[in-house]
């Protein structure tokens, strides 16, 4: 099946759990699975129609639809003084992803102002937690560098000589490093690249969500996104993040 067959049945899916947020009655903590649910589908139905239709602004409009949910799951939790929750923890990150990938800036505050600050042992690995802490700061103003250079040294531990570009191409970004930026942001896509052959050769049952996250790299668009908004200089394609998923928005989100 083409990607674009799935794209009722995501919709329809979409439909459905968006509901939960709407109703006041939902208990705060079973969103939080939800909220997982559902932001994969819009992220999944964005990419397919940006592909399929060349429509970025409904691609951009399912990224910030991602992170409002996000943004509704922690306010609900602390509005009954919930901060215990599994799904609560910052290394939850692919909301916040979504929402500097649509340089939606102020549904990414809004998050980092919710979310926890310290680790959630046992709800989430603690490199997640590092690496989510990490993208938090570097859309801050003042950058806190001091604390950055906390977390880059607590990552590398906990990676303990694993290769992973993300921290690279984040210690370019929060040290303004242009020539340390292009050379990390091209291991990182080497790197999704490498991950992406090892998903195929499991041959697992393909979901739409995972088919189209293969072809559009939102984390990877989010951090262009942050770069750019702190004038590094970009090149107006990279493979999985094309030029059409980086144009500024046109329609403003609907805010439904």
């Amino acid at each position: 099946m083409k990607l674009t067959d799935y794209l009722d049945d995501l919709s329809y899916d979409i439909g459905f759990w968006l509901a939960a947020f709407q109703n006041p009655d939902y208990p705060p903590a079973a969103l939080g699975d939800v909220g997982v649910q559902v932001s994969a589908k819009l992220r999944a139905a964005g990419i397919i129609t940006l592909l399929a239709k060349g429509d970025s602004d409904a691609f951009f409009h399912n990224l910030i639809r991602s992170a409002r949910c996000r943004i509704a799951y922690l306010q609900r939790l602390r509005d009954v003084n919930i901060d215990d929750d599994h799904h609560q923890a910052s290394g939850r990150v692919d909301p916040f992803l979504d929402a500097a990938a649509a340089a939606d800036f102020d549904s990414a505050r809004q998050i980092l102002a919710l979310s926890p600050r310290e680790w959630f042992q046992g709800h989430e690995y603690e490199d997640d937690f590092c690496y989510a802490q990490i993208v938090h700061g570097l859309i801050m103003v003042p950058t806190d560098i001091t604390r950055l250079e906390s977390l880059f040294e607590r990552y590398e531990r906990v990676l303990e000589g694993q290769a992973d570009a993300r921290p690279s191409v984040c210690r370019a970004i929060a040290h303004r490093d242009q020539t340390a930026f292009d050379e990390a942001f091209e291991a990182l896509l080497a790197q999704r690249t490498r991950h992406i052959e090892v998903e195929k050769a499991r041959k697992r049952i393909e979901e739409p969500t995972m088919m189209a996250e293969r072809q559009v790299y939102v984390e990877g668009l989010a951090l262009l996104q942050i770069a750019t908004r702190l004038k590094f200089s970009t090149q107006a394609e990279y493979i999985y993040c094309p030029s059409l998923a980086r144009v500024p928005i046109q329609k403003p989100f609907p805010g439904e």
